[in-house]
């Protein structure tokens, strides 16, 4: 991605991973419709209230692998290739392991998660304790799907992730009309479903690389060094993520406090929600990748014209997704099988939304920028600070009485400005450019060996 036109190569590498990204959202959207229409309102609503939580490990499982995209990126854009094969294999047993850890404790406490911190109602509960104890053993494979995933788009493959998640969408949809409609397994059934397509998917992905990218066999070991790279940038990324998440799980414990109406209206308006949200994030995605290849190859001016061209492509795609979602909500809406007060509070919340989404388009793609550069710090402060505006609006906003159940929705835009202000000065400011791990010169190759907020030296010649 460091030589052509840049708007091409981003949309090329971006368009695989929107494609992958849709199809992720679409088994969840999927396992919604069925739980929805074949088990009850009920069931679908203890599902729903699960959401925070399967985002919360999900989180922390991308932030990590945030760190695997951006060292991985970097060392391949700057042509160090022994070292890249040791960040790869350091990745999968980092992820692996860390996987394997919170599938066992998130098996263990889903109980207190469910009952006492997210205070769901009593006649929803089994329905959620059900779902997510199972949902949890596959968490495991969660994270070294991630790893891989990230670590591919880093070698500039984004292709193969889709054709991985294609497999998945299609193995889940059909075990989870199986076991949903076939052997009435009800919920548990739509939790296995999806575990076992975690398990393909891993499974296939793991294969792929290792036969698609042949690294030299003495790498196939843990690597501290490269484990430390990961972990500068990854850990910033995974608290912001858990963060996040947390605190979509204090909004859900505010909704749970509406009833079941407003669990069922906002568990389909999230789906429906974050099916627009994909092509930004993808955009975000392929122009984090784009900007740490050229970070490492040295090239800041095409770091900023990438930005450009990603900015008008993704409002306009923005735009084409907002008119279409406020026309056809009422539609898209009752495919969950909702109706009354949850039918009428979804729509609200799937129309607010598409008003108000193209701020959150321009903070992701400025913060891609960012997180390319391994500027992780500031993109953590601009994600921490959308959300803690959120979540303080919210709970006032509920406390004081101007606010009911739409406080989960209309503080969003709220946050949205808050990050997109801290993105822009930081961005124009310039602090970004020299967090590069590697970069390549002319004549030889160095590794900056040095703390996020230390100066590097020799690395991209500051322009400020």
């Amino acid at each position: 991605m460091t030589i052509g036109k840049e708007w091409k190569l981003i949309l090329l590498f971006t368009l695989p991973i929107m494609a992958g990204s849709f199809l992720q959202q679409l088994y969840n959207t999927v396992d919604g419709i069925v739980v929805g229409q074949f088990i009850g309102e009920d069931a679908f609503a203890g599902v729903g209230t699960c959401m925070p939580l399967t985002f919360l490990f999900l989180s922390f499982a991308m932030g990590l692998s945030t760190g695997v995209g951006i060292v991985v990126s970097q060392y391949f854009g700057a042509r160090r290739h022994d070292e890249l094969a040791e960040a790869v294999n350091t990745s999968l047993f980092l992820l692996g392991g860390v996987g394997l850890a919170l599938s066992v404790i998130a098996f263990a406490i889903t109980p207190f998660l469910l009952k006492t911190f997210l205070t769901t109602p009593a006649n929803i509960l089994p329905y959620a304790i059900t779902y997510f104890r199972i949902y949890s053993l596959g968490l495991v494979f969660q994270f070294i799907y991630n790893a891989i995933s990230f670590a591919l788009r880093g070698l500039g493959d984004s292709k193969a992730t889709l054709y991985f998640l294609i497999v998945t969408v299609v193995l889940n949809a059909i075990l989870t009309v199986l076991f949903v409609l076939v052997f009435r397994w009800g919920v548990a059934g739509s939790a296995i479903a999806t575990v076992l397509a975690q398990v393909v998917c891993a499974s296939v992905s793991y294969i792929y690389l290792r036969k698609r990218f042949t690294f030299d066999t003495k790498a196939k070991t843990f690597n501290w060094k490269m484990c430390r790279h990961i972990l500068r940038f990854g850990i910033p990324s995974a608290i912001q993520q858990t963060i996040v998440s947390f605190g979509n799980t204090a909004m859900q414990r505010l909704i749970n406090g509406f009833g079941e109406a407003t669990i069922a209206a906002v568990s389909a308006g999230v789906r429906i929600n974050m099916m627009m949200f994909v092509p930004i994030m993808g955009f975000q995605s392929g122009l984090a990748n784009f900007t740490g290849q050229n970070i490492g190859a040295g090239n800041i001016d095409r770091v900023k014209k990438g930005l450009r061209q990603t900015l008008i492509m993704a409002l306009g795609l923005s735009a084409l997704l907002c008119v279409l979602t406020y026309t056809f909500a009422p539609a898209i809406v009752s495919m969950f099988n909702i109706t009354g007060d949850a039918l009428a509070r979804s729509i609200q919340m799937v129309r607010f939304f598409s008003m108000v989404f193209s701020g959150f388009s321009i903070y992701m793609v400025i913060g891609g920028v960012l997180q390319g550069a391994g500027d992780v710090i500031f993109q953590t402060i601009a994600t921490l600070s959308a959300l803690a505006t959120r979540i303080a609006l919210g709970y006032l906003g509920v406390h004081f009485g101007f606010l009911g159940y739409e406080a989960s929705w209309v503080t969003n835009p709220i946050g949205w400005g808050v990050a997109l202000l801290i993105v822009v000065i930081r961005f124009f400011t310039g602090g970004w450019k020299n967090k590069a791990i590697v970069t390549r010169s002319t004549d030889d190759i160095e590794e900056i060996a040095c703390e996020p907020d230390e100066e590097p030296a020799a690395a991209v010649p500051p322009e400020q």
